[in-house]
Formats: C-alpha cells, sequence, structure tokens
C-alpha cells in the first residue's frame, strides 16, 4: 500500500508567519536595513552584490527580517505573472519596525511618524520598477568601484556636502527649474535626475559629476513641443542648464554630463537621433548613452562603453585608469 505524504500547507510569499522563530539582530541585518532605506526598493540580488556572502544566506536573512516586520515585500510586485518567465528576486522595502529601530540608533524622531507599511502598500507597479531600475545603475556602480584606490564613488548624502547653503534647504535639493526656449516659446521645465553620483580621481585630482536618467521606453522620444514629458524635453532642459551655467550655482560642481540608460540599442539610436535633430543639442559633449544590457551584462560596469551624440564610444574613466 502506497504511503500519503501530507502536503506542507503553502503560504503565500506575500504573507509574514503568525509565529516566526525567533532570531538575533546581527550587524549585517543592520547593513541590510540601511541599504534597503537609503535604495527605497532592493531586490534579493541587489542585497546580496552589496553585503556580500551566498545567495542562500542573504535570501534567509531577508527572510528573517521581513518576518520580523522589520522590511516589506511590496504587494505591487506580486501582481502580474509571466508565463515561463520563471521566479523574479524578491523586492524588500523599509517597515515600520525597521525605521523605527534606523530612527532609534540615530535619534531621528520624525523617522517614526512616516508610515512606511502604508507607503509601501500604495506605491504603484510603474514607480517601483523604476526605483528598482535605478538601483540597478546604483548598486552596479557601487560594485564596480570596491576594492579599488584609483576611483571613489560618492552619491547619496555624501555628495550634498558641497551644495549651497540654501540649496540644502530645500526638500528637493536636486531639482531646479530651467528656463527652455524651444520654437520661439519660453518654458520652465523642472528637472531632477534619477540618481546623481561623483568620481573622485585622487591620482590625477579630478572630479567628475554626473546625472542619471533611467529610461524604460514608456516616455516618447520627441513630442511636437515641450508641455507634456519626453526625451527631447529633458535633452533641452539639461542642455540649457549647462549653457546658464546653472550646475554651478546650484550644485557648485565645476562640471557634470548626463548619462541616460535604456531598455534597448535601438531607443539609445532614437535618443541620438533626437539629440542631433535640434540645433540647441546637435553633437553635444553633455549626453551618454548605452543600453542596460551592454552596461550590466559584465561584472565590470564601470568599464562600460557609452555612446556620445557623435556616436563614437566614450567610457566614465580615463584610458590610463
Amino acid at each position: 500500500m502506497m504511503a500519503i505524504t501530507k502536503r506542507k500547507t503553502y503560504r503565500p510569499r506575500r504573507v509574514r508567519s503568525d509565529h516566526p522563530p525567533a532570531f538575533q539582530l546581527t550587524e549585517r541585518d543592520m547593513q541590510i536595513v540601511q541599504l534597503i532605506a537609503r535604495h527605497r526598493f532592493l531586490n534579493s540580488n541587489h542585497v546580496r552584490r552589496l553585503v556580500g556572502g551566498s545567495a542562500k544566506n542573504v535570501t534567509n536573512r531577508l527572510k528573517a527580517l521581513f518576518e520580523h516586520g522589520l522590511l516589506d515585500r511590496p504587494q505591487n510586485q506580486f501582481d502580474t505573472y509571466r508565463m515561463g518567465g520563471g521566479t523574479s528576486p524578491l523586492v524588500y522595502a523599509l517597515a515600520d519596525k525597521g525605521a523605527q529601530l534606523l530612527a532609534d540608533m540615530y535619534e531621528q524622531p520624525d523617522g517614526k511618524r512616516i508610515s512606511w507599511t502604508h507607503k509601501n502598500k500604495s506605491a504603484g507597479r510603474p514607480f517601483l520598477r523604476h526605483t528598482l531600475g535605478i538601483a540597478d545603475f546604483a548598486v552596479a556602480m557601487q560594485i564596480s568601484v570596491a576594492g579599488r584606490d584609483e576611483v571613489n564613488l560618492i552619491d547619496g548624502d555624501e555628495l550634498l556636502d558641497n551644495f549651497p547653503a540654501e540649496i540644502l534647504a530645500r526638500n528637493k535639493p536636486y531639482r531646479l527649474s530651467v528656463p527652455v526656449i524651444h520654437k520661439n516659446l519660453r518654458l520652465d521645465i523642472g528637472l531632477e535626475a534619477d540618481y546623481a553620483f561623483s568620481l573622485h580621481l585622487p591620482k590625477v585630482r579630478r572630479k567628475a559629476f554626473f546625472l542619471v536618467e533611467i529610461d524604460r521606453g514608456t516616455m516618447p522620444v520627441a513630442r511636437r513641443d515641450l508641455k507634456q514629458s519626453s526625451i527631447l524635453r529633458k535633452l533641452l532642459a539639461y542642455q540649457t542648464m549647462w549653457k546658464m551655467k546653472l550646475h554651478q550655482k546650484h550644485f557648485g560642481w565645476g562640471n557634470f554630463r548626463v548619462l541616460f540608460v535604456t531598455e534597448s540599442s535601438e531607443r539609445v539610436e532614437n535618443m541620438i537621433t533626437a539629440t542631433n535633430a535640434q540645433s540647441l543639442t546637435r553633437q553635444s559633449p553633455l549626453f551618454l548613452f548605452a543600453d542596460k544590457h551592454s552596461l550590466y551584462d559584465q561584472d565590470d560596469a564601470l568599464g562600460a562603453q557609452w555612446l556620445n551624440a557623435h556616436r563614437k564610444v566614450e567610457h566614465l574613466l580615463p584610458p590610463m585608469l
């Protein structure tokens, strides 16, 4: 007679256990909570790359932090199922208990007033995917410079250190308004990059600043006018920002370039064509373009090839490095 094996009750990955096993919060756990708080959303692959260790161990720690209410698993990541797409890495966000832990550690009473559980539930799927796209880039850059003496990556709060005081006092210090003239019409365009960072090269005493636009292909490359969002609108605004030297006044930077990360090489080509179709931006040295596959399908994203408006290959670091 065949033995009948009782199947284990399935519990969806989005649901916490009523009785999670006890666990001891470690220094590495705190590092994970801090990283997720900094990036807003990270998936398990991001976390593993940043903290090191085996995928199994990192997965187990993330699960424990979720089960004990320090981290959330945003619901919108479970909204769709792709036939044959396999299982995507789980996405994590800061939960209320995690926020309280960080607020207590750094003596930040305001941190307890935000309901991260509510924010995570209300975050739409496009916002979630876009934020993960930003994390893809930021994590790739952080991994690329790890252990290298010739280059330092500066981002986050550290990059804000040299901003003018009046800019730092703003709620969104990276946001600025740029007066763009297009087709004899002036339009004030609000500009705020998805990610900003600086590469410091101590051997040659050079600092290079970058603003990054993560393009998921949902925005038209060009429209008839600039009243609605488009890549062309961003290109003209950034070029005007450079021409008026607003980067010096607003950020205190002597230089900057704009990096566009796209979904495909075809999208890169369309952006370069749009750049060269306007007299203001034609063959501008300000912009570099790369598709995410060429950027991330290698161990060293910092050594990736970018195309400029001349369709020539450039790198973020000088050749001698």
